[in-house]
């Protein structure tokens, strides 16, 4: 049996980690991105039979696993994105024309008026790609068999998230039917917010997103990588922009921290629960008085529209953590179940020939949804002892700074997400 020494291990693990990340961005195959004694099966063998002995070996399992699964899938991610971005269809309405999936979600996005056009040409065109990427989670589920791991144990942090995902649903159905979304094209227009308009930045760049932060303090001193953006097409953009630099925020506090698979966490729930709490930051009134430099008569109407987004991508969040389990049960389950799951979700029922198109699942989405629970309990807590213009308070700041130096493992059991989720549903109902 081979036996190897954890601290190298997870030197090569973390150069392994940099290297599918450049793949991804570049394009190039993944199959081959892995060192040798990587992807020997002694190598797992030798982990399984020293985690109970060595506290680096239970992470250095999990990451391997994750990594394998990003190298030996990774390729057909990288085929799906292209088909999605680069095949045209042809389409009818509103014009005549041949369209890529990628052009027609961009134009229903950026053209309120042919919005719903656009999108039933999404749906009408999306079949053959809906088709590839259920062969996709069967072949994840095929590698996750010859690896003997599930891909639950080391994608989803907690068994409590699905249910939590299904009570959410239940106990937020009240709020979102205020929503009044039946179709597509209406989900979008809740999720761009484009009626909160005012005070936002001419244009959505890094510097402009970490400038709405204010205080330089929360990312003094680390290396913030480059982070993506939307287009700015609402105020929904700069709040999923908010959340990529809350991300990128913890990443960089991360990568100063080692041995690499303790100061990252291979679930990403650290990453994503950051992000939440920035990226929600503008449902504060003070945010929008001290940041955007609204008037008192105008914060009501731009809360409620932003409240009526974050409200809608709570439910797609808890969406994707359901059909995750869907798409994993096989194509007969996935049928029978999909209809009342969106309807109950998304306020419409989503077409077979649309799962994973319309609204994507990616392997460690779980995370983003109890990340979201999580931030809204954190928020709660700084406002009992910071009031709501934390983010402008020095100790809060410092509180932060220092969980993302040292961050403790959150607990996700029922009770925490339990908390979260009636901590999310008073935030948001207080605004509706």
């Amino acid at each position: 049996m081979r036996e190897l020494e954890p601290l190298s291990f997870d030197r090569a693990l973390r150069d392994a980690a940099r290297e599918l990340e450049r793949r991804a961005k570049t394009g190039e195959p993944c199959e081959d991105a892995l060192a040798d004694f990587l992807v020997d099966e002694e190598t797992l063998h030798w982990l399984r039979e020293t985690r109970n002995k060595d506290p680096l070996a239970a992470p250095l399992l999990l990451w391997l696993l994750r990594l394998r699964e990003q190298a030996e899938l990774g390729s057909r991610r990288a085929e799906l994105a292209r088909a999605h971005r680069d095949q045209p269809h042809p389409i009818s309405e509103p014009e005549q024309a041949r369209r890529t999936l990628s052009e027609l979600l961009r134009l229903s996005m950026t053209r309120p008026r042919e919005r719903a056009a656009y999108l039933r040409g999404y749906f009408a065109s999306s079949a053959a790609l809906a088709e590839r990427v259920l062969r996709l989670w069967e072949e994840r589920q095929l590698f996750a068999e010859r690896l003997r791991a599930p891909l639950a144990s080391f994608e989803v942090a907690s068994e409590a998230i699905v249910p939590a995902a299904r009570a959410f649903l239940a106990s937020s159905r009240s709020a979102f039917e205020t929503l009044q979304i039946r179709e597509p094209a209406e989900l979008i227009s809740r999720l761009l917010a484009e009626s909160a308009s005012e005070g936002w930045p001419a244009h959505l760049s890094q510097r402009s997103t970490l400038e709405l932060l204010g205080d330089r303090a929360l990312f003094h001193g680390l290396r913030v990588r480059p982070f993506a953006l939307p287009e700015a097409r609402g105020a929904g953009s700069f709040l999923l922009a908010l959340s990529h630099a809350g991300r990128a925020i913890s990443d960089a506090a991360s990568a100063q921290r080692s041995p690499f698979v303790l100061a990252t966490d291979v679930f990403d729930l650290r990453r994503n629960t950051f992000g939440a709490l920035l990226g929600t930051l503008p449902l504060s009134p003070a945010f929008a008085t001290r940041r955007l430099g609204l008037g008192a008569s105008r914060v009501r109407d731009q809360q409620r529209a932003l409240a009526r987004a974050v409200l809608a991508d709570l439910h797609v969040a808890a969406f994707r953590v359901l059909l995750r389990e869907l798409l994993l049960s096989g194509k007969k389950t996935l049928r029978s179940e999909l209809p009342e799951l969106s309807c109950n979700a998304l306020g419409f029922e989503l077409p077979e020939a649309a799962v994973g198109v319309f609204v994507r699942v990616r392997p460690r989405d779980a995370q983003r949804f109890a990340g979201a629970l999580l931030a809204a309990s954190r928020h709660e807590t700084l406002v009992q002892t910071h009031d709501e213009d934390w983010f402008r308070n020095p100790r809060a700041i410092a509180e932060l700074r220092a969980e993302l130096s040292e961050p403790e493992k959150a607990a996700l059991d029922a009770q925490t997400l339990s908390a979260g989720a009636q901590a999310a549903e008073q935030r948001l109902l207080a605004l509706l």
